[in-house]
């Protein structure tokens, strides 16, 4: 032994707790601004929730891979992490408050749902104008990226705010939350409208059990979980109809091969990261 252990940290990191005026809600905020000279009118960021568990992924993806734009199509971003209060990688009540516009289609969750809105407000009103006014951040080059229940926020917030972020990140979006209430908001705000780009994707074995979870507990119940959802099927039905709103040139779906709904995230990042950087 040479010495003892000290923490890793990740460099350049910051964060602190943020008091939301439009809500009254605490988010854990965190920012990484990459070092160096920004360029004209400040670095792009993408603004990622459920920061807990992805906002380090985020960063370490950006210092890896815009070390070669060239390479790898992704340019010097900052990252901005947002958070609820506390340690928890998924804080799953305060998920379901903040991400969804109200109960589910068939109503079958009903309380502590419906403050979308006021997070939202919180996003685009308190957090996007202070973090611009203290840092080199592009305000035409932002990003919002939610996985799951956070990608639905994101396509709600797409169809409350179009023009709140350049592009719009929604992987593994759960458009069964409501989806006729979804789809109704999206046509309504979308076609005409000339800036949002959107990137969608999903797992390809989303709406299927994936070999290795076949012999765990509870996979009759899965199964029907699955078929009711219809994440893949629904994404995809979903995305057919923004891009004949927005045009093909600004939205994108992927499905990925051999990933489920919990590892595709890992997958999709670096290709949102890349979207963004075009």
């Amino acid at each position: 032994m040479s010495g003892a252990w000290s923490s890793v940290e990740v460099p350049g990191a910051r964060t602190r707790r943020w008091q939301a005026r439009a809500n009254g809600q605490t988010y854990r905020i965190s920012v990484w601004v990459p070092p160096g000279t920004p360029p004209p009118g400040g670095f792009p960021a993408v603004y990622v929730l459920d920061a807990n568990a992805l906002f380090g992924t985020f960063v370490e993806l950006v210092r890896r891979s815009s070390r070669r734009p060239d390479a790898t199509g992704i340019v010097p971003t900052a990252v901005v992490g947002i958070a609820h209060d506390g340690d928890a990688l998924f804080a799953e009540p305060l998920r379901r408050r903040d991400f969804t516009a109200g109960p589910s289609a068939d109503g079958s969750v009903a309380d502590g749902v419906g403050g979308a809105s006021g997070f939202l407000a919180f996003i685009a009103d308190e957090l996007l104008p202070a973090l611009r006014a203290e840092l080199p951040l592009d305000s035409a080059g932002q990003t919002l990226f939610g996985h799951s229940l956070a990608g639905h926020f994101v396509l709600q917030a797409l169809a409350a705010r179009p023009r709140a972020f350049r592009t719009w990140a929604a992987v593994s979006p759960s458009v069964w939350w409501d989806e006729a209430g979804l789809r109704a908001a999206l046509a309504a705000a979308l076609p005409g409208q000339p800036d949002p780009r959107v990137f969608m994707a999903a797992g390809a074995w989303e709406d299927a059990v994936p070999p290795w979870q076949r012999q765990q507990p509870g996979y009759d119940q899965l199964v029907a979980r699955r078929a009711q959802r219809r994440m893949v099927a629904s994404a995809q039905a979903l995305a057919e109809d923004m891009t004949a709103w927005l045009g093909a040139e600004r939205l994108a779906f992927r499905i990925f091969p051999d990933e489920d709904h919990a590892s595709v995230v890992m997958v999709a990042a670096q290709r949102v990261l890349r979207f963004c950087s075009a």
